[in-house]
C-alpha cells in the first residue's frame, strides 16, 4: 500500500527538481502591465505550483491526494493567511508574503528563491483563479492595536483568556496541539487538519512576530477551525493572549 504513495512523491520531487532547474533563467524583464505579470505568473505556476494545486487551481494536482494537509483550492478565494477581516479576500501583499514565507508544517514551501518580480507575477496569476478577486470589493487590513509590553501581568491575563476561550481544546493546555478536539478537526472542505504546536515558532504559519500572532488571533486562519476573536476580545485582550503565546515558545 505504501509503494504507490512513495513512488508518486519521488516523482513529484523529481518534477520539482526539473522545474527548479528550468526556472534558473533571467527574470522576465520589466513587466509593465498586469497582463504581462499574469503571463509571466502562469509560466511560473506551471513549473512550480501545478503539481499540488492543479492546472485549474482547484487543489487537484497529480500529487494532491498524497500530501497533508491538502493543497488549497485557489478558485474559492479562501486563503489561510490574510490581514483583512474574516471572510475577506487577502491583500496582494498577503499573497506575496505567503509565497515568500511558505506555510511551515505543510508542503507549501517558501519561494524566496524567486525574484520579487517573479513572486508578484505569481500573485497576479493566482488571483485569476477566483472570481471573487474580480467581483468582490477588496478590504483593507485590520488595525493592529497598540502593543502591550510582555509584563508578567499581561502574560498571566493572556493565559486566563487562553483557558476561558477554550483554545486548549484544540491546542492543548501547554500549546502542544494535543487538545481533546485535535484528532477530529477538519477544514471547511472536510479534510483532516491538525492544530499547530504553538511552542515551535516556525509553526506560526502567518509569521511569528508579535504583530503576526496578534493578526492570527484577530482574523483567524481562513478555511480552518481557527476562528476570528476580533468580536469576542478587545485589542488589549488580544495583546495579552499574544504575550502569553510568545511566552510559551520554546524554539
Amino acid at each position: 500500500m505504501g509503494t504507490p504513495r512513495i513512488s508518486v512523491l519521488v516523482a513529484a520531487v523529481a518534477l520539482c527538481v526539473v522545474a527548479e532547474a528550468a526556472a534558473q533563467y533571467a527574470p522576465d524583464g520589466n513587466l509593465t502591465s498586469r497582463a504581462d505579470l499574469v503571463r509571466a505568473g502562469r509560466r511560473l505556476y506551471l513549473r512550480r505550483c501545478v503539481f499540488c494545486h492543479g492546472s485549474s487551481g482547484r487543489g487537484d494536482g497529480p500529487v494532491a491526494r498524497y500530501v497533508f494537509p491538502r493543497p488549497r483550492d485557489l478558485t474559492l478565494g479562501v486563503f489561510k493567511i490574510h490581514s483583512t477581516p474574516t471572510g475577506g479576500l487577502p491583500t496582494d501583499q498577503d499573497l506575496f508574503n505567503t509565497l515568500s514565507r511558505g506555510l511551515p508544517g505543510t508542503t507549501m514551501p517558501a519561494w524566496s528563491n524567486l525574484s520579487e518580480q517573479q513572486r508578484w507575477a505569481l500573485v497576479a496569476y493566482i488571483e485569476t483563479f477566483a472570481a471573487a478577486f474580480r467581483t468582490d470589493g477588496r478590504l483593507v487590513p485590520i488595525a493592529i492595536g497598540t502593543p502591550k509590553p510582555p509584563l508578567p501581568e499581561s502574560v498571566l491575563a493572556g493565559r486566563r483568556l487562553y483557558i476561558e476561550a477554550e483554545c486548549w481544546k484544540c491546542h492543548g493546555m501547554l500549546g502542544k496541539g494535543d487538545g481533546p478536539s485535535a484528532p477530529t478537526l477538519e477544514d471547511d472542505w472536510g479534510y483532516p487538519i491538525v492544530p499547530a504546536d504553538l511552542r515551535i515558532s516556525r509553526n506560526w504559519r502567518g509569521g511569528n512576530r508579535p504583530v503576526d500572532i496578534y493578526r492570527s488571533i484577530a482574523v483567524g486562519i481562513g478555511g480552518t477551525p481557527m476562528p476570528s476573536w476580533a468580536d469576542a476580545l478587545t485589542s488589549d485582550q488580544i495583546w495579552d493572549m499574544t504575550n502569553y503565546l510568545l511566552s510559551i515558545i520554546q524554539q
